[in-house]
């Protein structure tokens, strides 16, 4: 079988250029279809940085707001360490004013044949249901009277009734009471009272 090209030289020409640009165009195409792809993978990534990011920045916040609340209970237990210690310390010393105060009265009062085995002070509630309460109130702050008890040995009975008178004229203690036991051996024992208010006018 024979073929016979009757296509002139320029129609081969336009012909080969036709292909060409279909070729160029198809190319063209492909690259431009690439390029989208490409364009959508890289939105598809920033958008997924971006969430994680937020994400990040959230789980950031949490561990700084847990961090900054155990911070606060840290500092509230440290203030709550530091009041009880201070209501110590002021409690201590509001026992060691009215020591102060006693030792003075004492000084005052006690005869040369009066020895002092031992001098307690207690504060003295009224309140029942004070019993029963565990908060601490330090005793510059508190009205209650204090109950005191005082015991000792006396030389002579007329050292005793003098300690005795000494003790009902005091401007500190209150509420003297005679045990007529003080009146069977050397030993004494006393029970009375100080309030608070008698103690700060002096």
């Amino acid at each position: 079988m024979i073929r016979i090209n009757l296509l002139s030289p320029v129609d081969k020409l336009n012909i080969k250029w036709e292909k060409t640009n279909r070729l160029a165009t198809h190319n063209y195409a492909i690259i431009i279809v690439i390029q989208v792809f490409f364009v959508f993978i890289l939105l598809s990534a920033v958008g997924y940085l971006s969430v994680e990011e937020k994400k990040l920045n959230m789980q950031l916040d949490n561990m700084q707001s847990g961090s900054e609340v155990k911070e606060i209970n840290i500092i509230k237990k440290e203030v709550i360490k530091y009041n009880n210690q201070l209501g110590d310390i002021s409690e201590a010393q509001g026992k060691q004013f009215y020591w102060v105060e006693i030792l003075d009265s004492f000084s005052k009062i006690v005869p040369y044949g009066i020895s002092i085995n031992s001098v307690s002070i207690d504060p003295k509630s009224n309140n029942v249901a004070a019993k029963y309460k565990k908060e601490k109130t330090s005793p510059q702050n508190n009205t209650e009277d204090f109950k005191v008890i005082i015991t000792g040995v006396s030389k002579t009975m007329e050292d005793l009734l003098i300690f005795e008178n000494g003790l009902r004229n005091s401007e500190i203690l209150v509420d003297f009471n005679i045990d007529p036991k003080n009146y069977d051996d050397e030993n004494f024992s006393y029970v009375l009272s100080i309030k608070k208010e008698s103690v700060l006018s002096n």
